[in-house]
């Protein structure tokens, strides 16, 4: 069926009155709404669906799927997958965007349209503190069903380790519950590859009291320091360092373009989940290499706590990012830090369109969920991961963004000479190219990823991961 035809049965079926079908692109609106984080291998789609309600998107899924009519989904935009041609649909769920925070249960339920940064928010109003990523503009739900990196982990786990329950559309277009005491078996899945087995409509957390945070008054303390490029390795060494010996910080650290010329400077961002005074402990080794600027030393709530990620919600321009796991901290030297430094000035001297690339190494301090009991383990595999080297690569131009990605896959390649195979991993929420097995490590954790598949998706409507 095309999807003319498919447009004009679904606005026949379609309950709730605010809703939208837009179908001409050129309309400004139809064009603003295909935004996302990049436009590499952008594409104008057929039709931009918004469903009001949940039983809209039950509706459009169920159509969908008995029309064969190709279809993706898109939350807060920040996939480079979130695209398609003129003969599907964007299911964008921007119009679903809520928050309810039940206190007595301690729980948050967020629709599927809610962003990281409305939980963050919600939950801090109440008192309380939810597992998210750092950017505020990220869609909630996809970013926590694909595993769920969080500067909390130390604490309180990763994002997927929280579930408690999802309403889900599945590839029959029916809706279903998954927990603990229905669907059961689906939630394995759904906790770490949910993307790939259905439309989450809604999504049930737990979130914690903010005196987790170790501060009376729920604050966390968070700052940004700038060294001169020549430091690269000694701001390396220092970070290592912090890695090793504190219980309750989070460090991105590396080469960073500098507004307003682009120039390369070395940048920590800095969080630790208590005081001020023990957050001086914590990355003493950073501040005594004598920082050349200290633009954020901030105690902040939880809820405004993303803001010193504000840079990584820009939407738009060609970029590529690659996350690559290292299971050992001392898979990454501190020459490496050079390295990278080295290579993006290759780079740039190349190709000035470039500048916006950078390179950083993310990690938080060990913590008890780092490893799980086999009855605990999900299909979230990356637990183990200690440090990820995210290689963000960003021009204007496709020629300098493939040399960039050719860079940041040479130096993939350079640290994975420290590791075996078993250990090489790739954070799935940034990539749906890398090998499956790099993804979703472990050869019984796939085995059960395959099988789930073909219970719920047989025909491969969510993708064809895991057929």
């Amino acid at each position: 069926m095309g999807i003319a035809t498919f447009v004009e049965k679904l606005e026949n079926v379609l309950f709730s009155g605010d809703s939208k079908i837009w179908t001409d692109p050129s309309k400004p609106d139809f064009q603003e709404s295909l935004a996302r984080w990049t436009d590499v291998d952008k594409k104008e789609p057929g039709a931009v669906i918004f469903p009001a309600t949940e039983g809209d998107i039950v509706e459009i899924v169920k159509l969908a799927v008995e029309t064969s009519v190709p279809f993706v989904v898109k939350a807060g935009g920040h996939s480079s997958w979130s695209t398609i041609g003129s003969s599907g649909f964007i299911l964008d769920l921007s119009q679903i965007r809520s928050v309810e925070v039940d206190c007595e249960k301690q729980t948050a339920t967020a629709s599927a349209g809610a962003l990281v940064g409305d939980v963050t928010r919600a939950v801090n109003e109440k008192g309380y503190c939810a597992v998210t990523g750092t950017v505020n503009s990220v869609g909630f739900i996809p970013s926590t069903i694909g595993g769920g990196i969080t500067l909390l982990a130390p604490l309180v786990g990763f994002g997927s380790d929280n579930i408690i329950s999802a309403r889900m559309v599945t590839a029959k277009g029916g809706l279903i519950t998954v927990s603990e005491y229905e669907n059961s078996k689906l939630l394995y899945a759904i906790k770490g590859a949910g993307q790939f087995f259905g439309v989450i409509t809604s999504l049930t957390v737990k979130i914690h009291p903010l005196t987790i945070l170790g501060t009376p008054d729920g604050t966390v303390w968070s700052g940004r320091l700038i060294f001169d490029v020549s430091k690269a390795a000694e701001v390396a060494k220092a970070a290592i360092e912090i890695k090793q010996n504190t219980t309750r910080s989070y460090c991105l650290a590396g080469v960073m373009p500098a507004p307003p010329t682009l120039d390369p400077i070395i940048m920590a961002a800095i969080i630790h989940l208590g005081s001020r005074e023990d957050a001086g402990t914590a990355f003493k080794p950073l501040f005594d290499l004598g920082p050349i600027a200290v633009p954020a030393n901030d105690e902040v709530s939880f809820g405004k706590v993303n803001e010193a990620f504000q840079a990584f919600e820009i939407k738009g321009g060609l970029k590529k990012w690659l996350a690559v796991g290292l299971t050992s901290i001392e898979q990454f030297q501190p020459e490496d830090m050079t390295i990278l430094v080295e290579q993006r000035g290759k780079l740039t001297k190349k190709y000035p369109a470039a500048k916006p690339s950078g390179s950083v190494i993310e990690f938080t301090s060990n913590g008890p969920w780092d490893k799980v009991p086999a009855e605990k383990e999900t299909a979230w595999s990356h637990r183990d991961v200690a440090v990820w080297c995210q290689l963000l690569c960003w021009s204007s131009d496709e020629e300098s963004l493939n040399y960039a990605y050719g860079i940041a896959e040479n130096f993939k390649g350079h640290v994975r000479q420290r590791q075996q195979d078993a250990e090489y991993s790739i954070y799935g929420n940034f990539s749906r190219s890398a090998p499956v097995q790099e993804r979703f490590k472990g050869n019984e954790r796939l085995k059960k990823l395959r099988s789930l598949k073909l219970r719920w998706d047989p025909e491969g409507v969510f993708t064809k991961e895991f057929l």
